[in-house]
C-alpha cells in the first residue's frame, strides 16, 4: 500500500478530536448522501478484512504521536519519566524512536503552547415557553481546541482509491467535522496532499499504530500499549433514532507498540460489527491500526 499525507487547514475550533474511526464515519455518511455507491458495498471490503484504505488519526503538522516504546530506549529513570509526559514528537524523533535509539525530550509543554490553543466558552439553554434560562442546568461550558494545521496519513491500494479518499475528505470539509459543526465548529479545508514515505527499517520486528484500534483474533499480543473506552455516538440523521449511543468499546491507544513475528504488515485490527449500535444493527465501528514498522525494544 502507498502512503499519503493530507494537510488540513483548520478554520475554527473543534470539539471532536480528529480520530480515524470518527473521520471514517464522516466518509461513510458522504458515501450514503452522494448515492453513487451504497454504504454496504463501500463497507464490504473493510468487513472482510481487506480494506482498500487505512486512516491515521490527525496530528499537528510536523508532529507524530510518541511511540510507547520510547521510555524503554533509555536506562535513565529520570529521562524515562520525562518521556512519558510527551504526547507528540517531531518526525525526526519519531524515526529515532522507531530505530530504537535514545530519545531525549524537550520540555513536554513546548508543543502544546506553540501549536495547540484550548479555550472554554460558556453557553446557556433557553426555555422556549418562558424565554428564560432554567435555574438548574441552564448554564454549561464547552471546551474547544484550535490547531492551525493538522496532518492525516492514509494508505491506499491504488491511485483510484487515493483520489476517492481525497474527494471524500474534501466533501466533509464543506459541512464540517464533529460536534456542533452546524454552528461553525470543525471547519477546515484541504491544503495539500503528498505522497509520504516512512523511513524503511530492514530490522523492524514490530509496529507502532497511528490510530486507535481493536485487535483481530490473529493479531500480535505482546506489546507496550494503553487502552481506553470509546463511548461512540451515531451521527447525522441517526442522531434522532431514539437511542443514538453506541455500546462502550475497549480500544488500543494511538502510539501503542506491538512485537511481530518478522516484518510487520501494513495494517492490523478489524471492523467491529457485533451490535455496536443497539438501535441501528447495520452500523459498524472502524477499528483498524495504521501500522508503521518499528524495532521492538529489548524490555
Amino acid at each position: 500500500m502507498k502512503a499519503y499525507q493530507i494537510k488540513l487547514k483548520i478554520k475554527s475550533g473543534t470539539l471532536t478530536p480528529f480520530q480515524a474511526d470518527t473521520l471514517f464515519g464522516h466518509l461513510c455518511w458522504v458515501v450514503a448522501y452522494q448515492g453513487q455507491e451504497r454504504p454496504q458495498e463501500f463497507l464490504k471490503p473493510f468487513k472482510e478484512g481487506d480494506p482498500p484504505f487505512i486512516l491515521s488519526d490527525g496530528f499537528p503538522t510536523d508532529y507524530l504521536p510518541r511511540p510507547f516504546s520510547a521510555e524503554f530506549n533509555t536506562k535513565d529513570q529520570k529521562s524515562a519519566r520525562e518521556i512519558k509526559k510527551v504526547e507528540w514528537v517531531t518526525q525526526e524523533d519519531f524515526d529515532r524512536i522507531r530505530r530504537g535509539e535514545d530519545f531525549v525530550p524537550e520540555q513536554p509543554e513546548q508543543i502544546e503552547e506553540k501549536d495547540v490553543i484550548s479555550s472554554t466558552s460558556v453557553h446557556n439553554t433557553v426555555n422556549r415557553q418562558t424565554n428564560t434560562t432554567p435555574a438548574e442546568g441552564g448554564v454549561y461550558s464547552i471546551q474547544e481546541v484550535f490547531i492551525p494545521e493538522i496532518s492525516i496519513y492514509f494508505k491506499v491500494i491504488s491511485d483510484e482509491w487515493k483520489d476517492k479518499v481525497v474527494e471524500l475528505v474534501k466533501i466533509v470539509s464543506k459541512t464540517g467535522y464533529g460536534k456542533k459543526k452546524s454552528i461553525g465548529k470543525g471547519q477546515f479545508s484541504v491544503a495539500d496532499v503528498t505522497e509520504y514515505t516512512f523511513e524503511d527499517l530492514k530490522d523492524a520486528d514490530g509496529f507502532v499504530t497511528l490510530s486507535s484500534f481493536c485487535p483481530a483474533e490473529e493479531d500480535p499480543t505482546e506489546g507496550l500499549y494503553k487502552t481506553f473506552v470509546k463511548y461512540g455516538k451515531l451521527g447525522e440523521e441517526f442522531t434522532f433514532c431514539g437511542n443514538p449511543f453506541k455500546r462502550p468499546l475497549l480500544m488500543i491507544k494511538t502510539g501503542s507498540v506491538f512485537k511481530t513475528d518478522g516484518s510487520p504488515k501494513e495494517f492490523y485490527g478489524r471492523i467491529v460489527q457485533d451490535g455496536i449500535a443497539p438501535a441501528k444493527p447495520e452500523v459498524v465501528q472502524y477499528a483498524y491500526a495504521f501500522a508503521v514498522p518499528i524495532v521492538y525494544p529489548k524490555v
